[in-house]
């Protein structure tokens, strides 16, 4: 793998985050309620469907994503216990080196569930295309872009948001104004 993805924005890696936290539940889903928008599958996807849509979480950076997970907690954990019971720090760590592998595990589950969801929402040939267009000089450049145009359409967004309630609330204003209200 390239470094293409270590300039990222954590923003990013939450928007990549917040689509994913969903997939147990999505993958879960009944057959006869599915999401408007994602149609199920007539069979379960085939091992190649599957690979092709790990194959796109890798490339995209999703399934790393969740590398980072596990070792912030524990960063986590170890901080806030050893803050007040510094001398826990040794026991601590052979703690959460023997509960790793349930955790690890919990992982697998979420790469598998996160799989499900791109079978269910592209076809094994939609996958495959996305993938030729990723791994293409434009497809690099979009994700080596992608971030960075991410968190400006989300400044621009604050910026247009609050101007748009401040015109709005002016309108709203003037127009009760004219029905004899002030406000």
């Amino acid at each position: 793998m390239t470094s293409r993805f270590s300039g990222r924005s954590m923003r990013h890696v939450l928007t990549i985050a917040s689509i994913l936290v969903a997939a147990p539940a999505f993958a879960q889903q009944p057959a006869a309620a599915p999401p408007a928008n994602v149609a199920l599958p007539a069979t379960p996807p085939t091992a190649a469907h599957k690979a092709a849509a790990l194959e796109l979480m890798q490339q995209i950076g999703a399934a790393r994503m969740f590398d980072a997970f596990i070792p912030n907690m524990q960063s986590q954990i170890t901080g806030t216990i050893t803050r007040t019971r510094p001398e826990l720090a040794g026991d601590l760590k052979s703690v959460l080196a023997e509960i790793q592998p349930e955790f690890d595990k919990q992982k697998s589950q979420i790469v598998d569930s996160s799989i499900l969801v791109f079978t269910r929402a592209m076809t094994e040939q939609e996958l495959k295309e996305t993938l030729t267009f990723l791994k293409s000089a434009s497809g690099q450049k979009f994700l080596d872009t992608q971030g960075q145009a991410v968190n400006t359409i989300v400044v621009m967004l604050d910026q247009w948001n609050k101007q748009m309630s401040v015109d709005m609330f002016a309108r709203v204003r003037a127009e009760m104004k004219k029905k004899g209200h002030d406000i």
